[in-house]
């Protein structure tokens, strides 16, 4: 069996995320309190850590609350970017790793653009002091005031150069959308954004090199998705087979059959996080599907296994089913995924 990283002190933690993930989901509360516990205790981004860490620390909280694992996802991708995009960050990069400072992706735009589906949406123009934005963005996470987004641009509105470039929520021409009532993951704060003649200074490119940049983040990019997703799944195949007996008995195969496949993408995600260069990039593509099929089908399996009590809205068994029913839309959606493989085949 594949060994996953040792998190000291995240017991703890893991017990208040237990207890914030109705609110969270529900948007009593947000994510960013979570945040700002995993940096106090130095767990966002500690020195040394690095992608086997990010895996395990998300494949954790997911399995406690996905609404939080989700956000956590979004700010650690944005450290990832900072990191290798500014030479020396500064009082940002400090921000970020202790929460104190929220980090938005948006770099689906960029995805979508390399594998030829689409170009990216928002438009740079060259000025004096750096680059002026215009354009959408069409869904991003963490967009809380003052947040920092990091997004792809076009150079031009018919070049083929591309960027990648940090903002704030708060910028002058920056408009966050009024958040729309989700079917889950409500306390994320995600919207959609308009940016009209956003000035970004030369040291917030972090580079002008969009294909090399997604080159270096993509695994990481992929892989910590797959981390929210595996973590879902094996809690609600966990719950499912501890449940399936008695009356529901006839369901126990089907609980250890997602059980089975749980563990399976489980093992190949930490192999991978101990070495990204193991996975083509087809393997990644498909341990990406395969994580987010598992866990819709695990939170369906536990649904069924608990009956009536999981069909109460509030429960636990309910929010997990919705959190489940994201994954397929999350960017890379299933439908890009599946794209994108039959390119290999």
């Amino acid at each position: 069996m594949t060994a996953t990283t040792t998190l000291p002190g995240l017991d703890g933690v893991l017990e208040w995320f237990a207890g914030e993930a109705a609110a969270v989901d529900q948007g009593r509360s947000d994510a960013r309190a979570g945040l700002r516990r995993l940096g106090a205790a130095d767990l966002l981004a500690p020195a040394g850590g690095g992608l086997p860490h990010a895996v395990s620390l998300v494949e954790r909280i997911a399995g406690e609350c996905m609404s939080s694992a989700f956000s956590l996802w979004a700010h650690r991708m944005v450290i990832e970017y900072v990191t290798r995009g500014e030479p020396d960050p500064g009082a940002l990069g400090d921000g970020l790793r202790a929460g104190r400072l929220v980090g938005s992706t948006a770099m689906a735009p960029a995805l979508r653009d390399l594998a030829g589906l689409e170009p990216v949406p928002v438009v740079a123009t060259r000025t004096a002091g750096g680059l002026r934005l215009d354009g959408p963005i069409r869904w991003a996470s963490n967009l809380f005031d003052g947040a920092t987004v990091v997004l792809p641009v076009r150079l031009g509105a018919a070049g083929p150069g591309r960027a990648v470039v940090r903002i704030r929520t708060t910028d002058p021409g920056v408009r966050v959308a009024a958040r729309p009532d989700l079917l889950a993951l409500n306390g994320t704060a995600s919207s959609s954004v308009q940016l009209d003649g956003v000035q970004v200074a030369a040291d917030a490119v972090l580079s002008e090199d969009l294909h090399a940049f997604v080159g270096a983040i993509r695994p990481t990019f992929l892989l910590v998705q797959t981390a929210f997703c595996s973590g879902l799944a094996l809690r609600s195949a966990r719950e499912a087979q501890e449940r399936a007996t008695g009356p529901n008995i006839e369901l126990a195969g089907d609980a250890a059959a997602v059980t089975a496949r749980a563990a399976g993408v489980h093992e190949r995600l930490h192999a991978a996080a101990a070495d990204p260069t193991v996975l083509r990039p087809a393997d990644l593509l498909r341990l990406r599907l395969d994580a987010a099929g598992v866990a819709t089908d695990a939170t369906r399996v536990e649904a069924t296994v608990r009956g009536g009590a999981g069909y109460v809205a509030r429960s636990d068994v309910s929010r997990r089913l919705r959190e489940g029913a994201f994954l397929p839309i999350q960017s890379p959606t299933e439908g890009h995924l599946r794209w994108e493989l039959s390119r290999y085949t």
